[in-house]
Order: structure tokens, then sequence, then C-alpha cells
């Protein structure tokens, strides 16, 4: 063997065994002795390909490819190099360098036809995918590099086809497999796609694109941890992985985590600064942090660079929520006044206008025909405009579910025909989704009741505090208990009610593909703890999803909703009549119908806690630990009353999350009660063990007459704080009446406004008669927790009308 001979197969000898940096050596020797000669500068430039140095391979395997013009193999390896160094056009003159001297190898068909692919010419790579395939038929490889064709041409049902073929051809093929995954996610089958992700992780665990679509399957799916845990993998192998990123933004915004999603859309938005689905996300992960003047300029800037409907939608309700209701009503009437001059639907903003911030008709007839009349108008304008037919518009229900919650209905002029109004209002908007029926109803004689038991706020507030003593109330020897959640963030209260339950589900993003696993588990019963407080369950409740549903403990006041069936209230919170106010059928329940749990007193004096909260025990403080949004105009004259006859006394109200609230909420308050209005201060409350401490560190809690919060009533007089309270008529403003009615202790009950503002200032300037009263709710308050009778008879009830 000649010198040149052996010093070439030393260097491929190295090349094979992986040593490149020897073998790199070998071949600067071999080029250097023998400059002429093909075979060392092919090797080297191989050399170079496996060590990424792209640029050099493609130079090194350019001059081989000139030196010996006949040798397919140095073509294909040379366009392998061009491409890899990113000449993708000239890879295509090389592949084809390699084809006209290899006619029938179909790899080399199947890579020109990748290189098409990733230049966007779909047709050519489509074009030579299919003589690819004429050559090789059953060629694993080929099919699914064909099936990611079809998939970027949009033709799903045929990419699908193509990958299956491939997978029947090798199973193991981990780019067929992830393939698939994101064929079927595209298509909605997110169960579906789980399944060859999975699969294509075993085989490779590291694998960042079926990581990505797997955490995508999961976010869909509202499996959050273990999307987060997915994508999280992906970020640590590849931080610049714009897939990845974006969906963990997605994730973070479901979750109500503001800042890491901004977090997470800072570099995307670096690198995409026009990006309009970028700019809607990073303005409502301002919107979550707080920074509400800067979520309004990305959602304008988003409209700007053409983010469409959504964006004009997403505005309008970020100004409605910051209360700037003028703007917000301003924008969408244009919107409205430009899509019917284009002849464009106008069904979602016209919706928009109606359910922010106009009072829906009482008149149910009336109310569905200006429903229809909307709708008709949008298709007639199209019409006219067109000169075709045009479809009467819908709304998404994705979209439905970003409208704010409905229970504030409640709070407008005629509240409960407001809350009858639009709850008949949604049934309209929600009626041509295509969604499961329920099953047909079978007895449960003999076996346990199914229940479905849903809420969005299955977290750490008094919502969550209920249905967490709800559940564990519940008898699992008689009930087989569901909990039914939205995907949304979770904490302690979380975990203890998942506790209580025989399964939980945790609902993907998509309302209608929700609806199909909630009918597909075939329930006797579901309840809706508070339909009204989420646009989501909302929807949800809008569909027949069980035999039978019901609603009550959460929000007390009807869902209007004509597939809800019965209420469930405690017999006290309704007065006389009540069942007038419910489209459902109202079920009275003896006893509180809350089994709470009495709170910890805080482990510190009075004067620490005045201390740890800066108030001054020589004035007289008031509380109003509830939202603002529940703090309605009537309510305002009584506070300034308050604070004009007790001049030195100081009210505390709770900061909200959004700071234009406060704002707000103060000018319509300094308006007309200018004169007291300084004596309001705000203070931040982090979690319930500051609130309890905040409740033992005032003289007297004042609580709105329009609504009664869910639990507040326990933790006052858990505490023995005194609260104040003027129940009406209806179940959403008797609540803390029952509790005072349940230990016998009536001094804090007001019976009018007059009362209300007498019983208050008695409370605060009468140290002796607080002190008394204060006793005396400790010592009985006892009965208030872990009662059950409400809940022997609300079992009772339902395997009475489910056998």
């Amino acid at each position: 063997m000649s010198d040149l001979g052996e010093m070439f197969y030393s260097a491929l000898d190295l090349f094979e065994a992986g040593h490149f940096a020897e073998a790199e050596d070998a071949c600067r020797m071999l080029t250097l002795a023998y400059p002429q000669a093909v075979e060392p500068m092919h090797l080297a430039g191989l050399v170079a390909l496996q060590q990424g140095r792209y640029d050099i391979a493609s130079e090194r395997m350019g001059r081989a490819a000139i030196a010996d013009a006949s040798n397919a193999e140095i073509q294909h390896d040379h366009a392998r190099a061009l491409k890899a160094a990113g000449k993708k056009r000239d890879a295509i003159g090389a592949f084809k360098r390699a084809i006209r001297l290899c006619p029938d190898t179909p790899s080399l068909y199947c890579n020109l036809a990748n290189t098409y692919r990733e230049l966007g010419d779909l047709d050519h790579a489509r074009e030579n995918y299919l003589i690819a395939l004429g050559l090789a038929p059953d060629s694993a490889d080929i099919n699914a590099n064909y099936a990611a064709c079809l998939r970027d041409s949009g033709d799903l049902s045929g990419a699908e086809a193509a990958c299956r073929h491939a997978l029947s051809l090798r199973e193991d093929i981990v780019m067929a497999l992830v393939l698939l995954g994101q064929i079927l996610l595209d298509q909605g089958r997110i169960v579906s796609a789980s399944d060859p992700l999975m699969r294509a992780l075993r085989l490779a665990p590291g694998h960042k694109t079926a990581l990505t679509a797997y955490g995508e399957a999961l976010f869909r799916l509202g499996q959050f941890a273990g999307a987060l845990h997915c994508l999280r993998q992906v970020l640590a192998l590849d931080p610049e992985a714009e897939g990845a990123r974006r969906t963990l933004a997605l994730l973070n915004l479901r979750t109500g985590q503001g800042a890491e999603a901004i977090a997470s859309l800072d570099p995307l938005l670096r690198r995409y600064p026009d990006d309009p689905e970028l700019l809607l996300m990073m303005g409502e992960g301002l919107s979550l942090s707080g920074r509400h003047n800067e979520a309004v300029e990305r959602f304008g800037a988003a409209i700007g660079a053409g983010g469409g409907d959504d964006a004009v939608f997403r505005l309008a309700v970020e100004l409605s929520e910051q209360t700037d209701a003028q703007m917000a009503h301003e924008v969408l009437q244009k919107t409205i006044d430009r899509k019917i001059r284009n002849g464009e639907d106008a069904t979602l903003f016209r919706t928009a206008r109606r359910l922010l911030f106009s009072p829906v008709p009482v008149d149910i007839n009336a109310q569905n025909d200006e429903v229809v009349r909307d709708i008709v108008e949008d298709a007639t304008s199209s019409q006219q405009d067109s000169g075709s037919p045009a479809a009467p518009g819908r709304i998404d229900p994705m979209t439905l579910t970003r409208f704010p919650p409905v229970w504030r209905a409640a709070l407008r002029p005629q509240g409960d025909a407001q809350l009858v109004a639009v709850g008949r209002y949604w049934e309209q908007l929600a009626a041509d989704a295509n969604v499961p029926s329920a099953a047909p109803a079978t007895s449960t004689t003999g076996r346990k009741v199914r229940l479905g038991v849903v809420s969005a706020n299955m977290c750490n507030n008094g919502i969550g505090r209920w249905v967490a003593g709800f559940v564990a109330a519940l008898d699992r020897d008689r009930f087989d208990i569901t909990v039914i959640r939205p995907p949304l963030g979770e904490d302690d209260i979380t975990s203890r009610i998942d506790a209580n339950a025989d399964l939980v589900v945790r609902l993907p993003l998509d309302p209608k593909h929700s609806a199909g696993v909630i009918a597909g588990l075939e329930f006797d019963v579901l309840h809706y703890v508070d339909a009204q407080a989420d646009a989501y369950t909302m929807l949800l409740a809008s569909w027949r999803l069980a035999p039978i549903q019901v609603a009550g403990g959460g929000i007390a006041a009807t869902t209007g909703l004509s597939n809800m069936d019965f209420h469930f209230v405690a017999d006290d919170w309704e007065a006389a009549g009540g069942e007038a106010r419910y489209t459902e059928t109202l079920v009275r329940l003896p006893g509180l119908f809350v089994n709470g749990e009495c709170p910890v007193v805080p482990n510190h004096s009075p004067r620490d806690l005045q201390r740890q909260w800066r108030i001054d025990e020589d004035r007289n403080s008031y509380l109003c630990p509830q939202p603002l949004d529940v703090l309605s105009a009537d309510f305002d004259p009584l506070i300034a009353e308050i604070l004009r006859l007790d001049e030195t006394a100081e009210l505390l109200l709770i900061a909200p999350e959004r700071d234009t609230w406060d704002a707000a909420w103060g000018r319509r308050f300094a308006v007309n009660h200018g004169d007291v209005a300084g004596r309001m201060r705000f203070v931040n409350v982090r979690n319930r063990a500051e609130m309890l401490s905040l409740l033992g560190a005032v003289d007297v809690v004042l609580e709105s007459p329009a609504w009664n919060d869910a639990m507040l009533g326990f933790d006052c007089l858990g505490l023995g704080v005194p609260l104040v309270t003027l129940p009406g008529k209806e179940a959403r403003t008797r609540r803390s009446h029952t509790c005072y009615r349940e230990i016998s202790v009536f001094d804090c009950v007001a019976y009018n406004s007059a009362d209300y503002v007498e019983t208050a200032l008695t409370l605060a300037t009468d140290k002796r008669r607080r002190s008394v009263i204060a006793q005396a709710i400790r010592t009985r308050s006892h009965v208030l927790f872990g009662q059950k009778e409400s809940f022997i008879a609300y079992m009772d009830f339902l395997e009475k009308q489910t056998a």
C-alpha cells in the first residue's frame, strides 16, 4: 500500500472511532503532502462537519466536489455541508448534481425535498418526496418526512395518514411519533396526541420537540404541573427554544402569574417586537401584575400590529376593568360601526357592549329578540355590502370564557331580574355550540350517587373554603365525589379539597372539550358552586351535561339558567317569597349550609396587632374587608355618615389587585363625600393569616348591605369581632344575619340604614358594650362550626331525586 493509502486509512480509522481532533491533524498532513488528492479533502470536510465547523466543511467539500465531479457521494456530502452552513439554495444545486450522477437513489430526492421544505417551497418539496416514494414506497423515513411536508401544507388528514403509514413500517421512528403528536394537537385531539408523544419520549427522553409538544398537550389538558416540568426541561436544554417559552408564558398567564409570564415573554418580544400575539400576551401579563397603563399600551400596540378582533376586545375589557367605561364603550362602538360599514360580523362587540355596560333587558322575549336582531343586523349588513348571503355570527366558546364574571349583574338595579336576564343571554350565546348531551338518567338505587362538584374557586378564598367544608361533609359511602375545576392555580385549600374527593378532574382550556370530558363521566348530579363567578364555569353551566344540575353555596343568587334544576340555600338565607327570585327550584336546607372551621385566634395582643397595622389606639377603627366591587354606591352614604359622626375614626379598606379600582372608588367617594374621604386608608393583605390578624386589630367590621361574603361572618364571629350587617330579602345579603341568628346575638344586626350607622357608632364608641358583645359572640360562636345538618338533608334530597 502506498504512503498516501496508509496515511488516509489511518485518518479514516481515527474518524470512524470518533477521534475527530486527531483525524483533523492527520487530514491536514495528508492535504499538505498530497494537495490534489480528493479523498483526504473529502475526509477533512467530513471531520469539520462532525465538529460543527460548517463553513469550513462546505469549503473543503466544495474543493473535493470540483476535483471529482463524477462522484455522487462527494456531491451529496457537499450538499449536506452547504445545508448545515445555512446555504440552502447552494445545497439544492449540489443535491441536483448528485441526483444526475445517481438518479435512482431515493435518499437524494428525500434530502432535496427536505431542503425545499425548509425554504418554504412546499410544491417542489412535495414533488421530490413523491419521486422518492416512487423509488422506495416502504421507506419509513421518507414517509415520515412526506408527512411533515403535508402538515406544513395544511393537509392534516393526509399528513396523519402518511405518518401512521411510516409508523406501521417501523414503530420506533421518533420523528414520526413526534410529528403524529403535533398533527393530532393541530386537529385539537389532545388526549390522542399524548400517546405518540409519550412513546417518543420513552425512546428519546431529552427530545426537545417531543418535550415541547407534550408540554403543550398537558397545558391544554389543564395538567399544569406536568406541562411546567416538560417546558422547563426544554428550556434547560435550549434557553432559546421559542415554542417552549411561548407555551410557558401562556401557562403562567392561565395560572395568574403575571410576573413570570412577563419574564418568559421579554426575550421573545425583543426578537419579534411586532408580533401581535406576543403583544397581547404581554398585555395580559402586565394586567395581571397590576401594571394596567402599560397593559393598555400593549393592547393598543397589538391592534396596530394586526391583532384583529381579539386585541380590540381585550383592550375594551381591560379599560372596563379599570372602570374607564367611557373609553371602553367608545372602543367597542367604533369597532361595531367599522364592521357594519365593511359588512363584517360585529356580534362579539355587540355582546361585549351589552354584557360589560348595558343592563340586559329583563323581559326575556325582548332580550332574546335583541340577541337575534343583533345577529341578523350583522348578517344583513354583510349581505348588502358584499352581495352574498352571510351566515349569522356566533362567538367562539373560547372567547366567551374571557368575559368578566356575571355575578356583578346582581349589584345593578333590579339585581335579581338582571341575573335572570344575563343567564338567559348566556344561554343564547352558547346555544349553537356542538357539545355532547348528558347521558340518560339511571336509578341510583343500590349504588352511590355520582356527584360532580364544579367551581373556579377551589383555592384559598371564601368560596374555596366553603367548597373544602362541603366536600368534607359529604358521606363517601353514599356519594362518589368528583371535584372538577378549570385550569387555574392551586394551593393548600386545593389540596384539602382533593384529599376528600374520589376523583379530581382538571379541565382543559377548551370549554367544548371540557364539556365532552364532563358528559363522558356520566354524573347523576352536577353541582355548580359558583357558576356566576367565572365565565368558564358559566359557559359549562349553560349546557346540559348531567341529568340533574344544581347550584348553591358559593354564590347565593340565581344563575338565571334554564338548565339548572335546583338551587340550595340555608333556610334563613332567603326571606319569605324568595322562590320568585330564582329560575331554579329553590331548596331550603336546615342549618347553615356551611361546614366551617373555627379561625385560629392571632397569637398577639390587640395592641400588638394595632401596631402591626399602624392603627392608632386612641382612634376608633372600622374595617370593610370586602372587595371594592361589592361596595355599591348605596353603601357610600352609610360609610360617610359613620365617619362624620365619629370625627376621629379611621376606615380601613383592602387594597385591590387592580390599582385602578381604588382610584376609581376613591374618586366616586370623594366627589360625594370629600369631607371625610381623607380618613380612609387602603391596606395590603396577602393571605388569610394576615386577614385574621387585621380583623383582630380593628374595633368594628362593616359589611356591605348589597353582598355578604361566603365566609366573612364565620371568621369575624369565630374571633369574637363585631360585624355590622344589614340583611335584606335576598340570600346574598343575609348570610351573616343567619350566623347571628344561630348564636342568638342580634346586637350587630341592623334593620335599616339609620340603624346600621347607629349600631356601628355604638359598637365603636362604647368600649364596654363592645367588649360585652364580643364576649357573647366568642362564647356562643362554637355552634357555627362543624355543622352537618344541612349536608345530611342535601344528600337525602339528591338520593331521592336520583332513585
